[in-house]
């Protein structure tokens, strides 16, 4: 079958159907098109613009109609991400925006779907879809602005980086990657991303793979020559350990920052590239010993990944305490710290910060949940459920459904201990609703159900 002349065949009616105004016949085609050829943009573009015209651009959709049919699609959707099986994802996120082509969280997944393929133009107008959508989630924009900055995209990508920092003005890391996006994009246009040597960016041509770069031909090289030029420059030396980083090349980063925290003396932006690199090679440290001991199986592998991994997260919650008294205003970083001290078990600590981490919008639900958690471990169910219940009462399960079944999970489990079978029934209902067969979930309903009807 050839696709592509079907696809075709499929446009001209789209586009016949779109000028007499009839959207249900001009969805059903470009729906056609986009399976036919699921990397045309255009196709995409044309469906979405339909689906819109369908629905009188609402907003939302069939609505509580189409509720039913979305639970069914979400389900397949989660289960085709699960085995990556994009084409499958792309499908049914195509048959769930037929109903609603303002779901956040279709948009994600068929952007997800695209991405994996390397359809990155249609993974980028699905996510530029969804953040229309939802505008202040920070989580989505950071997505955009990634894929952005992968596709070369870098005024685009600084746009989304400078909305981010607007959400959350307290977040170093957006400020950090903002000022990266007008790096990249200075380099790209003298071609240094794209070029092993000064040669290839004045003339524009690239040496064969097998050529070696003379000295001072590399980009490595052209930043060292520039630190000798210059060694009081330290612009040079993060330029370098931002090229090593690049490169997986950590330990190099590392020597490199080092040098130019002496340069550089007491700034704390500096010491903080430092830190991050440090934490990035240990953090690869464990995982390749990790991988070593998944391999071999070998007892004294195992108790190194322990010991690595309680080195790793005891530095970088050294770490993390300091940010946060240097950034106390900072409030992404408190949830940060308040979650490495859950991982702890460190609740009475966990706690205050996620209660002020909880004023931040963007992290509330997800402060309001872990809050409660560490009331549960602490042996204080009656604050847990209040902090469980203002969650989940901030969560879209469409956006979030993996946060308001564990939300609700709880919930059940806590009702249980407390005596209220009714509540603990709902919340179970709520969990089945969207995860049918999240742990124990089912079960724990039936078992409630039987002893209510004794």
């Amino acid at each position: 079958m050839d696709k592509k002349k079907h696809a075709s065949n499929c446009y001209r009616k789209g586009v016949e159907a779109m000028e007499k105004q009839n959207w249900d016949l001009s969805v059903e085609m470009f729906l056609m098109c986009a399976k036919f050829v699921p990397d045309n943009l255009m196709y995409r573009q044309l469906l979405r613009r339909s689906e819109f015209k369908k629905y009188n651009d609402n907003g939302s959709g069939a609505g509580r109609l189409a509720k039913g049919k979305l639970l069914g699609i979400r389900s397949r959707v989660k289960k085709a991400r699960a085995k990556e099986e994009w084409d499958d994802v792309d499908v049914a996120c195509e048959e769930g925006l037929a109903l609603n082509p303002w779901d956040v969280q279709l948009n994600v997944d068929l952007g997800e779907a695209a991405e994996a393929r390397d359809y990155t133009e249609v993974a980028k107008f699905a996510l530029q879809t969804a953040v229309e959508v939802d505008r202040n989630n920070k989580n989505l924009c950071w997505r955009l602005a990634e894929l952005l900055e992968n596709r070369g995209e870098y005024d685009e990508a600084a746009q989304v980086w400078q909305h981010i920092c607007k959400l959350d003005p307290n977040d170093g890391a957006a400020r950090s990657r903002l000022t990266g996006a007008h790096t990249k994009k200075t380099l790209d246009r003298g071609g240094y991303e794209k070029a092993d040597s000064t040669q290839k960016v004045k003339a524009g041509k690239p040496t064969s793979d097998g050529e070696m770069a003379a000295p001072g031909e590399s980009r490595e090289a052209d930043l060292k020559h520039a630190i000798r030029k210059a060694p009081e420059n330290v612009e040079s030396y993060l330029k370098l350990a931002d090229y090593y980083k690049r490169t997986k090349e950590l330990d190099k980063a590392h020597e490199t920052l080092e040098q130019a925290m002496q340069v550089a003396g007491s700034d704390p932006s500096v010491r903080e590239q430092l830190e991050d690199v440090e934490l990035a090679r240990m953090k690869q440290n464990l995982e390749r010993a990790n991988e070593r001991a998944t391999k071999d199986g070998d007892e004294k592998a195992k108790q190194n990944v322990v010991a690595l991994s309680q080195e790793y997260h005891k530095r970088k919650l050294q770490v993390l305490v300091a940010r946060v008294e240097r950034y106390p205003q900072d409030l992404t970083l408190k949830f940060e710290l308040a979650d490495l001290h859950m991982k702890f078990k460190k609740w009475p600590q966990a706690i205050p910060l996620l209660q002020q981490a909880a004023q931040n919008q963007r992290l509330k639900a997800r402060a309001l949940i872990m809050l409660g958690k560490c009331f549960v471990f602490d042996k204080k169910l009656q604050l847990a459920r209040g902090q469980l219940q203002r969650g989940v009462a901030e969560i879209n399960p469409a956006d979030q459904p993996s946060l308001f079944v564990d939300a609700h999970y709880h919930l059940g489990r806590i009702c249980e201990e407390l005596g209220d079978a009714a509540a603990a029934e709902n919340h179970y209902g709520e969990v089945l609703v969207v995860d049918y067969d999240f742990k124990d979930a089912r079960e724990r309903l039936e078992s409630l159900q039987t002893g209510s009807s004794a």
